[in-house]
């Protein structure tokens, strides 16, 4: 029975005592020390990277809140300065009311002049009708036309003093009540110009806080730009110790896979039933037994027992790691064997990947294979985002007969 050989390795050479050795048992666990200063290596640099990117978030939105409070401020500056406006005009409105006030108290002074003028001629008419009085009596009965004349005179007198009266109360009731608008359109405008005064004060203050957010934004802005190029370096750190870390955990699995005595298909036959992990659809697969150092390999789904090959990669290096068979004609991988566990605990053995994804693309991972390269990058395993390293089984006359997974899940980094 031959051995595989992953893809892009020479296989050495076969000896002749391995040609007439009996069959081989179970290959026994190496006893190995963990080499964890990978993995932790790469687990540190995404805990750093999900750090450095939480902070370019907090300064980005930093950034954008303190823009909203400079516009805020425009804002409220330009309303301040209206406002301001607004205010001084008041101010010159209540200036040119006190003025007009002032000139109609000047008329109503004029008004009282002059009702005092016509009381003075209708009391001096008064004295004259009744010196007419007097004289027409002398006069006899050539007077009293002249006493008609008089009486008349006398009357008009009386009248005009009666309105010139009535002229004077309702001009001394305007100058009280002008007086008193006079005091209040004073406090008004006293009042305007303190609120013009508050509202400079204000307009002040609001463009010294407007120049030092200007200056606040532009430097969390600059702080933004570079926290961004620090988290895109840091992002790169990360991308190259996990690039780092599952290349190595990949060597490591495909040397044990070599010491293990390597994989090859068997003669006998079994029927199984398989999931394919993006729709979850069920079938039977009628497949060869898939050897181990030239035993059957078991499909174990029991966490607690252990599995050959896989359980021996992570106790060495850490991580995740599966042994893929090839399922079909086409070229999907079922897994044999694996270190992932599922939600529901159970070994993710029996799932496999089909060449061709729900959405009618051909699956990146198996592309890559099926072309012997290497694929090293994100993938989605048990429903969770790992960064992976894919490569290829071929057997002895170079057929692709399955693959070697190592993996390190991105969502249980802390941070």
């Amino acid at each position: 029975m031959r051995r595989s050989v992953p893809r892009g390795v020479v296989p050495a050479p076969a000896t002749a005592a391995a040609a007439v050795a009996p069959p081989r048992t179970a290959p026994r666990p190496r006893r190995v020390e963990r080499d964890v200063s990978l993995e932790a290596a790469a687990q540190q640099a995404g805990v750093l990277s999900q750090a450095s990117r939480e902070v370019s978030d907090t300064s980005r939105e930093a950034a954008a809140s303190l823009s909203e409070l400079r516009a805020a401020i425009g804002e409220i500056s330009a309303s301040t300065t209206r406002a301001s406006a607004v205010a001084e005009e008041a101010v010159r409105d209540a200036q040119a009311v006190d003025a007009r006030i002032a000139a109609l108290q000047a008329a109503s002074q004029s008004i009282t002049d002059l009702v005092q003028l016509i009381t003075a001629i209708s009391q001096q008419s008064r004295i004259l009708a009744l010196n007419a009085f007097v004289e027409a009596a002398r006069a006899g009965e050539v007077g009293r036309g002249f006493a008609v004349v008089a009486q008349e005179v006398k009357q008009l007198a009386g009248r005009t003093a009666q309105a010139a009266e009535d002229i004077g109360a309702q001009v001394a009731a305007v100058q009280q009540e002008t007086g008193h608008a006079v005091d209040v359109i004073a406090r008004i405008g006293g009042t305007l110009a303190s609120i013009a005064e508050a509202q400079d004060s204000i307009a002040a203050a609001v463009e010294q806080q407007r120049v030092a957010t200007d200056r606040v934004v532009d430097n969390v802005d600059r702080a933004a730009s570079g926290s961004a190029r620090i988290t895109d370096a840091v992002a790169q750190l990360a991308e190259s110790q996990r690039i780092a870390y599952v290349r190595r955990a990949l060597g490591v699995a495909q040397q044990l896979l070599d010491e293990a005595g390597g994989v090859e298909l068997g003669t006998g036959r079994r029927t199984l039933t398989v999931r394919d992990q993006a729709t979850n659809r069920t079938h039977p697969a009628d497949l060869p037994d898939l050897l181990l150092g030239g035993v059957p390999l078991e499909r174990n789904e029991h966490p607690s027992r252990r599995s050959p090959l896989v359980d021996d990669v992570v106790t060495q290096v850490g991580g995740s790691c599966t042994l893929f068979q090839r399922l079909d004609d086409e070229g999907s991988m079922v897994r044999a064997a694996t270190t992932v566990v599922t939600p529901a605990g159970r070994r993710n053995v029996g799932t496999y990947i089909a060449r061709t994804d729900a959405d009618g693309t051909a699956n990146p991972v198996l592309a890559a294979v099926h072309a012997g390269q290497t694929y090293t990058g994100a993938a989605t395993v048990a429903e969770r985002p790992y960064f992976t390293a894919y490569s290829g089984l071929t057997s002895a006359t170079g057929e692709l007969i399955g693959m070697l997974y190592v993996g390190i899940p991105l969502d249980s980094m802390p941070g």
